[in-house]
């Protein structure tokens, strides 16, 4: 089976890190278009700087995807440039470490815009660029969506949301020949997840049948998959890359 995006462009939001950017180099390979923005300019130089060292082309912007005009503009730019949007990946999120009752309101608000809005308007580009010719629609949910955690509440909240809408997006953009589906990443090594990860790594690692934490090439090949034609019959769902993390009570006892 061989996975083939010639002649397709991809978009992947919050890409110039982490999974994001694991995503966009495996949509490069299939020789896909390829564009990434996030807020960071420096990020994404040096996204652009490790493609070009692999032969490989992407197109960057910096965008702030809880605003509407912003985003919009960077979609036109991106439709300008390539010719067509084929696929939009929504990964961008921030994710805030504070109990819910002790979240200040500046930081609920802003993980509400850049969690839940950047979907919203995801969404919206989705039916205003596919739905000549269909497309494909993925969103970033997370495992919190599944088991939320104290102290990361607020983000485990976004993330459920992301997953109904999800569901109900897939219903709404079918007649256009969208397909609506999402992703939850279990313990990923990222920058995300690093502090956590050096503070209470042993413990994660012992809820995770595979023993082991992922990678954000384990993420991006299941997305890769998921936005081609052999899951022509897939949307409304999620597949979930966690390496059987709570899939059973005791997941150290078969080690």
């Amino acid at each position: 089976m061989k996975i083939d995006f010639k002649g397709k462009t991809v978009v992947i939001t919050g890409g110039s890190t982490g999974i994001g950017l694991a995503i966009a180099e495996a949509f490069a390979q299939t020789g896909a278009n390829v564009s990434i923005c996030g807020r960071s300019e420096s990020k994404l130089a040096e996204a652009k700087k490790s493609f070009e060292e692999k032969n490989l082309t992407l197109h960057v912007k910096s965008v702030d995807v809880s605003n509407k005009d912003n985003i919009m503009r960077y979609a036109d730019e991106v439709e300008e440039t390539f010719g067509s949007i084929d696929v939009w990946i929504s990964n961008a999120g921030v994710y805030p470490q504070f109990k819910i009752i002790d979240t200040p309101e500046d930081v609920w608000q802003n993980t509400l815009d850049i969690n839940l809005k950047s979907i919203y308007y995801g969404a919206i580009i989705a039916k205003e660029k596919m739905s000549k010719n269909g497309g494909v629609l993925i969103n970033a949910s997370s495992f919190a969506a599944i088991m939320p955690s104290v102290g990361s509440g607020l983000y485990a909240a976004t993330k459920a949301a992301i997953s109904s809408m999800t569901k109900t997006l897939a219903a709404e953009l079918a007649p256009y020949n969208i397909r609506v589906n999402g992703y939850i990443p279990g313990v990923i090594e990222t920058e995300m997840t690093n502090a956590l990860i050096e503070k209470n790594g042993e413990n994660m690692k012992s809820a995770i049948a595979m023993n082991r934490f992922g990678i954000g090439e384990d993420v991006a090949n299941a997305i890769v998959f998921l936005a081609s034609e052999y899951a022509d019959y897939i949307t409304g769902t999620f597949i979930e890359i966690s390496g059987g993390k709570l899939c059973v009570q005791n997941p150290t006892a078969a080690w």
